[in-house]
């Protein structure tokens, strides 16, 4: 505000600065979503795991059960703030499948102004704030992020918040507001406990024991307390998703020291943007015209919770469980180098570079080692829609039309849990118990799997390209779509678990087909010979 009233032009205050950052991400993302919205002809998450997130919430609001269906418990959520938020949104709004986008585009203005408010706070001037604020859309990404419509963008944002005002401000917060913040940081996201430790350890290490306390305290109460509400419901502590998306880093799969060894390289090797990121860090840390105080701590604990988190913490395909460390190391990175002398414009930083090559070098891997993830990720997150919208979309769709009360077995259950009443069992073991029991020990394989179906009175199954060979089981039909990006498989087969039941879904499948997409390719499967119809939907 000092700067508006000193004659400063609207467009470099930090307010105006968020604000075309916000207008820049808005023209970007959302000539992507009307691209995609052409082909869908409507509006889809680039990801079936934002439906699930919808539809935990949907139950929790209207039947008051934390569910992936309405039928039943289940712990599948690893969110439980943003759980909780969309459910009081759609309890005084209504379901809307819009409400995770407009939550995700608030968070994401609130954000920018938040962060272009501290940059003013840390003397940086409107070309070092504008770069801080691209460098943040570019490796986080934001883009993909609004593709989603998760948690992510708000994890981002209460992670730094909480990083702020505990280690920047000079009063450290009341008890109320470390309750507060702990909350939220260990609620939005369990990695959130990475930091909140970290937060707690530095609290003490100022010698302020309650403060760290009462954080830590907060910080733990979200996870435990569904922990606990799980385990009365007979599930386990921790939500299936955590337990069975682990990458790589299962107990089953892992066996030992060794093998736990081998999941961390297999990690490195195909995420080496947050190893780039990391190393940056703690070159960062030993940066000797790095300034020393409050910048260089944020430097030490960004870069102790990325380790954490690539040791026990999980990366996706998609470009989005590391976001806010990408984030994180950007806006610390980018503060400290802006502070580390007379940078007030572009020919003094290219002076500054020019002397200091180590630090040119620095900011080279930085930008650089994530920009094919993250150009990527743009260009998954608009096809991710068109295949979301005709692979997952579609099954819920038909599985609302023809089995919409009836047990179906499914993978990928995000939008037949969202789009239908359908009590579904989850052949992945998310929202499933008996799935994931399996799992973790070690049998599931076929036998169990069909022992299971059968348990489970289930009329249909819908599974992943190849052939379950499970006695009785009848292939009936495939449908394939084109272009795959983000769907765990192209194709995807429907299965009767007996002859009645594979000639009702072979009728049902027939009936559905005009309302495909034009591009799904589908093939039906003659019970009694090996030989197929195969041809694209007629719509």
């Amino acid at each position: 505000m000092n700067q508006v009233k000193e004659g400063l032009p609207f467009f470099k205050t930090p307010l105006g600065l968020a604000l075309l950052a916000f207008l820049f991400t808005a023209v970007l993302v959302g000539f992507a979503f009307f691209q995609a919205m052409n082909i869908t002809g409507g509006f889809c998450y680039a990801l079936d795991d934002s439906f699930i997130m919808m539809a935990i919430s949907r139950n929790l609001a209207m039947h008051g059960v934390w569910g992936l269906t309405s039928h039943e418990f289940s712990s599948t959520a690893s969110s439980p703030l943003f759980t909780v938020l969309l459910a009081l949104l759609i309890k005084v709004l209504g379901d809307h499948i819009l409400i995770p986008l407009v939550v995700n585009i608030v968070s994401f203005y609130g954000l920018l102004s938040w962060l272009a408010r501290r940059a003013a706070e840390w003397k940086l001037v409107a070309w070092q704030t504008w770069l801080l604020l691209m460098g943040l859309i570019l490796l986080a990404p934001i883009p993909v992020l609004l593709f989603g419509s998760m948690e992510h963008i708000l994890h981002l944002w209460i992670a730094l918040i909480c990083l702020y005002k505990i280690v920047e401000k000079e009063k450290t917060p009341t008890y109320l507001g470390l309750f507060f913040w702990g909350m939220c940081l260990g609620g939005i996201r369990y990695e959130g406990l990475f930091e909140g430790g970290l937060l707690v350890l530095y609290l003490w290490s100022q010698k302020k024991w309650v403060s760290g306390f009462v954080f830590g305290i907060a910080t733990v109460i979200p996870a435990f307390v569904l922990g606990i509400y799980s385990m009365s419901q007979g599930w386990f502590f921790l939500p299936n998703s955590l337990l069975l998306k682990a990458f790589h880093m299962n107990v089953q799969e892992t066996g030992n020291a060794f093998g736990f060894l081998y999941s961390l390289l297999f990690k490195a090797a195909w995420n080496p943007h947050t190893v780039a990121a990391m190393f940056i860090l703690y070159l960062a840390k030993t940066e000797k015209s790095f300034p020393a105080g409050k910048a260089r701590t944020w430097i030490n604990l960004i870069l102790v919770a990325s380790l954490f988190h690539f040791l026990f913490g999980r990366y996706s395909h998609v470009y989005r469980y590391e976001a806010y460390l990408m984030g994180m190391t950007w806006i610390a990175f980018w503060r400290a180098l802006c502070q580390s002398g007379n940078l007030n414009n572009f020919a003094q930083l290219d002076t500054y570079l020019k002397k200091n090559k180590e630090m040119a070098f620095l900011i080279l891997i930085l930008i650089a080692s994530p920009l094919y993830r993250s150009v990527q990720s743009y260009a998954v997150g608009a096809r991710g829609m068109v295949n979301i919208y005709e692979q997952q979309v579609q099954t819920g769709w038909f599985v609302k039309q023809f089995y919409n009360t009836k047990p179906i077995a499914a993978i990928d259950i995000g939008a037949l849990a969202y789009y239908t009443d359908s009590p579904i069992f989850d052949l992945w073991g998310l929202g499933t118990l008996e799935i994931a029991k399996l799992k973790i020990e070690g049998k599931y394989d076929y036998a169990h799997i069909g022992e299971a179906c059968r348990n489970a009175n289930v009329e249909a199954v819908i599974y992943y390209g190849g052939n379950f060979n499970i006695p009785g089981w009848k292939k009936v039909a495939s449908w394939a779509i084109q272009n795959n990006q983000v769907c765990a498989e192209d194709t995807i087969d429907f299965y009767g678990i007996d002859d009645f039941t594979a000639q009702n879904l072979h009728n049902n499948l027939r009936t559905f087909e005009p309302q495909l997409p034009k591009r799904v390719m589908v093939t039906y499967f003659d019970r009694n010979s090996k030989s197929s119809d195969q041809h694209k939907s007629s719509k």
